[in-house]
């Protein structure tokens, strides 16, 4: 009998992410049932470099044609205290990653080196 066993993802996951995972726990203060209010919550543990990490990773994740089986072993391997059920895992990356993008634009128009327009 040939075992069919999935073999785990090669991939490298950068601690930021471990980080990231580990910020989301039960009890964590966010609006009951809303994946996007657990994001956010998780999301304000992180600081900016540690957000572009987990941004890349969550592009590569998404972007890269891994299955769901990749993104849950992804979250599972960093022995979360917070689980999604089959698929949740993709949808919860998907509010985390534009999240840190809205909040990369909204910096970005607060920031003082943003370019300014003169009036003419």
């Amino acid at each position: 009998m040939i075992s069919r066993r999935r073999q785990k993802p090669r991939m490298q996951i950068p601690y930021e992410f471990a980080q990231f995972v580990q910020c989301i726990y039960p009890g964590i203060p966010h609006a009951f049932g809303s994946l996007e209010s657990l994001a956010a919550a998780a999301v304000e543990h992180l600081g900016a470099n540690e957000r572009r990490v987990v941004l890349a990773f969550l592009n590569e994740l998404l972007d890269g044609g891994h299955p769901d089986a990749d993104l849950e072993y992804a979250w599972n391997v960093q022995s979360p205290s917070y689980n999604f059920s089959a698929g949740g895992h993709r949808v919860f990356f998907e509010i985390v990653r534009r999240q840190i993008i809205a909040d990369k634009k909204r910096n970005a128009h607060k920031s003082p080196h943003a370019s300014k327009r003169r009036p003419r």
